[in-house]
């Protein structure tokens, strides 16, 4: 009796173990693997630099074998460093309710993207023996970060004397943005003798940018000519004061240019520098 009762134990217990088996196995089959798919129309997407995660999202869509419609799960995952033709990938990750995982890149060109450009709050020309530091006057920005001061650097490329010193020293400030665009500013910085120069010279602007083909004239950049109790205004009265311009500039071609002016009245000398950035 006893032995016919542990048999039937253990028949139960076998049959509970296999039931159990296949239960976990029915279960596994029926486990959702499958990621959603993402979706969004073909070729590239053109926005502004202006636009939000939204507008990112707003042709996009993801629908899921098992749930459906799981778009409202869609994100952007990323955003690649930007390339010359104002190109990022923009990564979307769409998820479902069992935590798999899609993924899909796509093109987006901004149309209204722009390189950070540079100001100067004077032109670069300092006392030989006055105490100054470049950065002071360099500043720049673009339309994503808006101010780039702190991340602007500094390399003195051509000079055989410490910045300081008298003579023009060229020197190279660049700054990148969030999206990895880097912008260059290759520039003299002159340190000249305090008995050069007895008079001012003023602009009506220190840097300018042009693009190609864009028609330049040096002299339209001059402001006044101060000199002793003295004051000339260069846009009316240039005629009585003697001008000299030397100028590389080149709109045919882009690059970084120079723009020396130099003003005489008497035994008054006035000495400023221009810069033209020249872009495609």
């Amino acid at each position: 009796m006893k032995e016919k009762r542990a048999w039937a134990i253990l028949v139960v217990v076998g049959l509970c173990c296999v039931g159990f088996i296949w239960y976990q196995i029915s279960l596994q089959s029926r486990v959702d693997h499958t990621p959603p798919k993402i979706s969004f129309p073909d070729g590239a997407l053109e926005i502004s630099v202006e636009s939000d995660t939204d507008e990112l999202l707003a042709d996009v869509t993801a629908r899921d074998d098992v749930d459906g419609d799981v778009t409202d799960l869609l994100i952007v995952e990323g955003i690649s460093a930007i390339g010359e033709d104002h190109t990022v990938q923009v990564t979307y990750a769409a998820f479902d309710r069992s935590g798999n995982v899609a993924k899909q890149q796509r093109t987006v060109r901004y149309t209204d993207y722009q390189s950070p450009h540079f100001t100067l709050s004077q032109p670069l020309l300092f006392r030989s023996g006055s105490r100054f530091d470049v950065f002071d006057y360099v500043s720049a920005e673009d339309k994503i970060d808006g101010s780039l001061d702190g991340r602007i650097k500094a390399t003195l490329v051509a000079g055989d004397t410490g910045i300081t010193e008298p003579g023009v020293h060229e020197v190279q400030f660049r700054v990148t943005n969030s999206m990895g665009d880097t912008a260059y500013l290759t520039v003299p910085v002159e340190v000249y003798a305090a008995a050069d120069y007895n008079a001012t010279v003023e602009l009506t602007q220190p840097l300018v940018y042009l693009q190609t083909g864009d028609v330049f004239r040096a002299g339209a950049y001059l402001a006044s000519f101060t000199y002793g109790s003295a004051s000339v205004d260069l846009g009316s009265e240039a005629s009585t004061v003697d001008v000299s311009i030397d100028s590389d500039v080149s709109t045919n071609q882009a690059g970084c240019y120079s723009v020396s002016y130099i003003v005489r009245s008497g035994t008054y000398t006035g000495h400023t520098r221009l810069i033209v950035v020249v872009e495609e």
